[in-house]
């Protein structure tokens, strides 16, 4: 899998119901990082019956050394040999009756994104746990992996001493554990220090590393490793031929070019640029329906519903604040079907080696740009996908730049001010710098981490390129209906929760002034005896009713707070004192620190947005509203993204730094450091802007 937690689910295979559990992916049990311990840890346990281990075809020879680990277990063993289609494609015929000999287990050729050899498999995993695969014969069972002489002396002495201590070992051999001691993991000196035993193992432990170290002229775990390593090559000799004289590849040829040192990089901004500008054009149309759709909405519930405190809460907060936010789905997916689009195809691996020399900028290496690509979609589950780093120091500096890369949550706050304050093009340009900032602060903060807090070296680590792939259209369709689905899950919980609430901050104390309402109702008898057109009738009590709900929104919850907050939020939104009702902006922002989602519908809410667009103008009716009435311009409206950009993401993000530091220091350090931060470079942006005479 490429999980950093286990997931589970149960299938049929002949009448036996096996429940199966899909680990982190990982190409060793060394434990040194998070999804190697939990492998390790949970294959370890007696419940496990039989393993199924995933060969990719493509990178057999670090999935070889994987399964040396998991042949020391002694466990019942299922291989299915993947992405087979790949393999034979290049002229590499595989002899799997003598592979599953080698390997002591049935070996099961699949093509798993076409369900080729799935039926195979389940036939396969019913055998044997059920025990009626000859493999489960002791007397068949194949050589364990052999590590010389030496080796094999000092592993023999030390799960000697292993077995003094039965609770120490369990169901497990002696000499697994013997070979994780002498390899340093974590989990195996862990339980060597709780047994009774600990004293006669740790003494034997450090002999035997001394005598290794000595005489083989190098450390134990880079032994072991060479060991493998050598058994896997030659498994590989043994059975695979190719027929393919190494003539150099299509995936060379392309590598030549995305991974050039002088076009890597200007390529990859080309696709960012490409792909958010597709976004934009493509996603448009849809937008415009869902847009016409809430206006609909609005105006039904509005002349149908009778007038009242419900009504109003469905016209004025739940209809604009969640449609506000719904409009935006298109994009959402389209640019996710994007990005799984560019994953699929091996392009996003190319992606991280390119933008590996920038990652050492920052002190870090290729493997962290993974989890920040991530975190384009959401902050989250990067920070947690960074478990595969196995140096701390650099787990904890991704971790901490990991909330200033955009997050997709962020994106309708930035289309909703570049498409009401910009060109179409400025628009564009504008999102994709916003992506681009994010980036360039990642490596700036992470610089300036390695240099303060986190000083000690980095983790060497060798970038691997799949091969490409042509995607297929379901996997892409499916990653953009998990992303859209999560999207409107948020839509119809968070973002109507926070709509209602909103809509009663702004509405509570002041609506109880009865003289308002009176004068409001005589100013709009006073247009319709005017005999107007319909449109300009329709305009005029529009206007009447923004300004009414202006005055009850000025007394309000919801304005005391945006008052209070006036001092922090003017000299980025207002530096002119000019807005009066600025407070609003301040309110959204706030809101923000919920989910980002949430700042579209406040904006919509507090803003008062028009039901429709006015005809013949461009823009949805919230974009519309902020250009003509909210008083912001441009430059603050920048402002506004950056701060976006920059400050906490969401609490979702805030309580994942929380389980994956295990520190509330480190987590107030990423809240604190983000909100100085955000408000330091939108101030700087306003005073640069005016300097240089922008509005």
């Amino acid at each position: 899998g490429v999980t950093v937690e286990k997931r589970s689910g149960t299938f049929d295979a002949a009448g036996l119901a096996i429940e199966a559990v899909d680990l982190p992916g990982t190409y060793s049990l060394s434990a040194r990082s998070e999804d190697e311990r939990i492998a390790s840890s949970f294959l370890a346990d007696p419940a496990v019956d039989v393993i199924l281990n995933v060969l990719d075809a493509s990178n057999l020879e670090r999935n070889f050394y994987l399964t040396t680990q998991l042949l020391e277990l002694k466990k019942p063993m299922v291989f299915a040999l993947n992405m087979m289609d790949e393999l034979t494609g290049k002229g590499t015929q595989v002899d799997l009756e003598a592979l599953a000999a080698l390997l002591g287990g049935p070996v099961v050729a699949t093509v798993g994104n076409r369900g080729e050899g799935v039926a195979g498999l389940k036939a396969a995993l019913h055998k044997v746990a059920t025990g009626q695969d000859p493999s489960l014969d002791p007397s068949l069972w194949p050589p364990r992996v052999t590590y010389g002489e030496d080796i094999e002396r000092e592993v023999g002495r030390l799960a000697e001493e292993v077995r003094r201590d039965e609770q120490l070992t369990g169901d497990l051999p002696a000499r697994w554990l013997a070979l994780r001691l002498l390899e340093g993991t974590q989990d195996g000196l862990e339980q060597a220090r709780a047994s009774h035993a600990r004293k006669a193992i740790q003494q034997q432990l450090d002999a035997s590393r001394r005598f290794l170290e000595g005489h083989l002229g190098a450390d134990c775990a880079t032994l072991l490793a060479e060991r493998r390593f050598g058994f896997a090559r030659g498994l590989m000799k043994e059975v695979f031929t190719t027929t393919d004289g190494g003539s150099r590849t299509p995936t060379d040829r392309i590598d030549a070019v995305l991974t050039n040192r002088i076009l890597g990089i200007p390529i990859f901004l080309g696709l960012m640029v490409a792909m958010y500008t597709l976004t934009f054009v493509v996603g448009k149309i849809p937008q415009d329906w869902i847009a016409g759709g809430f206006s609909w909405l609005h105006d039904a519930a509005a002349a149908r519903l009778p007038a009242g405190e419900l009504t109003s809460l469905l016209v004025d907060g739940i209809i604009p604040g969640v449609g506000s936010v719904v409009v935006f789905l298109p994009v959402i997916m389209i640019l996710m079907g994007c990005v799984s689009f560019l994953e699929d195809t091996g392009y996003m691996a190319r992606a991280a080696f390119v933008m590996d020399r920038l990652m050492h900028l920052m002190g870090l290496h290729g493997k962290s740009f993974i989890p920040l690509i991530m975190g384009m979609g959401c902050n989250a589950p990067a920070i947690q996908a960074t478990r595969t780093i196995e140096a701390r120091s650099d787990r904890f500096i991704t971790i901490l730049v990991s909330p200033l890369i955009s997050c997709s949550a962020r994106l309708p706050v930035y289309i909703l001010l570049a498409g009401a304050f910009f060109s179409p093009l400025g628009g564009a340009l504008a999102v994709v710098a916003m992506h681009l900032l994010g980036f360039v602060l990642a490596i700036v903060a992470g610089k300036a981490l390695r240099m303060s807090l986190f000083r000690n070296e980095n983790t060497p680590f060798v970038m691997e390129l799949p091969p490409y792939r042509l995607p297929v259209l379901r996997t892409t369709l499916l990653h953009m209906w998990e992303k859209g689905s999560v999207f409107l899950k948020k839509a119809g919980t968070l973002i109507f929760a926070g709509a209602t609430l909103v809509w009663f901050l702004s509405n509570y104390p002041g609506i109880t002034n009865r003289t308002w309402a009176a004068e409001l109702r005589a100013q709009e008898q006073a247009v319709q005896a005017l005999r107007l057109p319909e449109a300009q009738e329709k305009e005029q009590l529009e206007d009447l009713a923004f300004a009414h709900h202006g005055r009850i929104m000025n007394s309000s919850l919801a304005a005391r707070f945006g008052h209070a907050l006036q001092p922090v939020f003017r000299p980025i939104l207002d530096p002119d004192r000019k807005r009066p009702e600025a407070w609003k902006d301040g309110v959204a922002l706030t809101a923000g620190f919920v989910a980002k989602e949430i700042v579209v519908g406040t904006m919509a809410v507090v803003h008062q947005a028009k039901a429709e667009a006015p005809e013949g103008q461009e823009g949805s009716p919230l974009q519309q509203t902020l250009r003509e009435r909210s008083g912001l311009t441009p430059l603050t409206a920048l402002a506004f993204m950056i701060f976006t950009l920059i400050y906490t993401p969401c609490l979702g993000t805030v309580g994942m730094i929380l389980k994956e530091t295990r520190s509330w220091r480190w987590t107030g350090f990423s809240v604190g450091y983000g909100l100085v931060l955000a408000w330091l470079l939108s101030w700087g942006t306003v005073v640069a802007g005016r300097a240089m005479g922008f509005a």
